[in-house]
């Protein structure tokens, strides 16, 4: 989290301050929760119309300005709610209004994976041609194929193992026939498989810092630090710079930012940076065995009561990058949280080789950096935080253990994590790794050193 056990970011030194403020807080955020309450009240009638199958509703709602990614209590949109109905119609009219295809609930599981366990054929049918995922699992471990293997739904699992097989010769789009006499106009096919080139033909960043929150307590360091990167970002050559700050850090407009703004701006061999300040929280679901850890990044209007409703789950978060066509997205979270499941990095790029840059930057990858972990605070100085001054620092070059004239994502981790850890006398241990892909990510910094 991104503060102490009351959930804020102090000075190194400084007194934590509870009772009142803590009063305060919960009363702040019993407030915020009847607040959100109300605003959600605006998106029942289009989760009742995707449930129902009402599509002349649904398509009303939307041109009139309901976001089709909303989500419910239990993080599911009206997409999700469609493909478990088995509702066709109104889910094809949701992915031609912006839909993202794979947009899972809190649990982890997507509108493929609730159509495949239900044996919605067509539903099942138009996901995959817009783009939808066959090897994300669900929440059990499960994929959609082995969903509906257990479930016998034998015409689903006929057209996701034709979709498999094609994905796995290398055709451009995984189509299974469609039904006769189904008219689906207006959908998109699913992504042809890409071969990136290296280097990359643009440099785009999405900057988030949140101070003033509505129920949280309000923070000193996370919108200074937030611009500071902007402008490091700029210097470094980034060609566009999306900044959210403060109460207009909303928990829709940053998925707006991140999910629809920045995928406009985005081409295919870009790389992208998403920097976040603010705070974090962690969240334990399950018990013994079946105990899991989930991190959310704290919106500016998110309650501190209703972390489940109002915040950003980090896996919904990750999702996002689906949407991105983008080569590399690189996440920089100043906030503490835990779950994450990293795989393992690549080790520290070999000076003698020019060319493994550009093998390594050829390739897809989804890298992150965090401030610190489960239960730890931010830790600031001077009204900066550790973390950040590090993260600058490395940008700067003094990541670039090899002095080859690159900082990749794997030094920036291995260069921040002893620094804060030693800085803030292990109060606060930065966590880093590789969420998707097997490439690098690499900022140049010779022109800057």
């Amino acid at each position: 989290m991104r503060g102490a056990s009351q959930h804020w970011r102090r000075p190194s030194g400084a007194p934590v301050r509870r009772g009142a403020v803590a009063l305060a807080v919960a009363l702040a955020g019993l407030l915020a929760g009847l607040l959100a309450a109300s605003a959600g009240a605006a998106d029942d009638a289009l989760f009742a119309a995707a449930e129902r199958g009402d599509t002349e509703t649904l398509v009303r709602l939307l041109d009139q300005g309901s976001d089709p990614n909303a989500i419910d209590g239990r993080g599911r949109s009206p997409l999700f709610l469609a493909a478990t109905a088995g509702r066709a119609d109104t889910l094809s009219a949701l992915l031609e209004r912006g839909a993202y295809v794979d947009l899972a609930d809190y649990d982890g599981n997507t509108p493929l994976v609730q159509a495949s366990a239900g044996g919605h054929a067509e539903c099942v049918r138009r996901l995959l041609e817009a783009g939808a995922d066959p090897t994300l699992e669900s929440a059990a471990g499960f994929t959609p194929l082995q969903h509906a293997r257990r479930a016998r739904h034998r015409e689903v699992v006929a057209i996701l193992i034709e979709a498999k097989r094609r994905a796995a010769s290398g055709a451009t789009a995984a189509r299974p026939p469609p039904s006769a006499g189904v008219s689906r106009p207006g959908r998109r096919a699913a992504p042809e498989k890409r071969t990136y080139r290296p280097g990359y033909e643009k440099r785009v960043a999405a900057v988030i810092g949140v101070n003033d929150y509505v129920s949280w307590p309000r923070l000193t360091g996370a919108r200074p630090d937030a611009e500071k990167v902007a402008e490091r970002l700029r210097q470094l050559g980034f060609e566009t710079v999306l900044e959210l700050y403060d109460r207009e850090a909303t928990r829709g407009a940053i998925l707006e930012l991140l999910g629809s703004r920045l995928a406009g701006v985005v081409g295919e061999n870009d790389l992208v940076v998403i920097f976040f300040a603010g705070h974090g929280q962690t969240e334990t679901i399950g018990r013994g065995t079946r105990e899991q850890k989930r991190g959310y990044i704290i919106p500016a209007d998110a309650s501190v009561e209703g972390v489940f409703s109002t915040a950003i789950p980090m896996h919904q978060l990750r999702a996002l990058t689906n949407r991105l066509p983008a080569k590399h997205v690189f996440y920089a979270m100043d906030s503490c949280y835990s779950g994450l499941g990293f795989s393992r990095a690549l080790g520290i790029v070999r000076k003698d080789a020019d060319d493994y840059i550009d093998k390594v930057t050829s390739l897809r990858s989804v890298q992150m950096v965090t401030a610190g972990g489960e239960g730890e605070e931010v830790i600031e100085r001077d009204g900066e935080g550790v973390f950040t001054r590090s993260l600058l620092d490395a940008l700067d070059g003094e990541a670039d253990a090899n002095g080859d004239g690159y900082v990749t994502a794997t030094e920036i981790g291995a260069y921040v994590a002893p620094r804060v850890t030693n800085e803030t006398g292990a109060r606060q241990s930065p966590q880093s790794g590789r969420l998707e892909g097997e490439g690098e990510i690499a900022f140049e910094i010779r022109a800057n050193r």
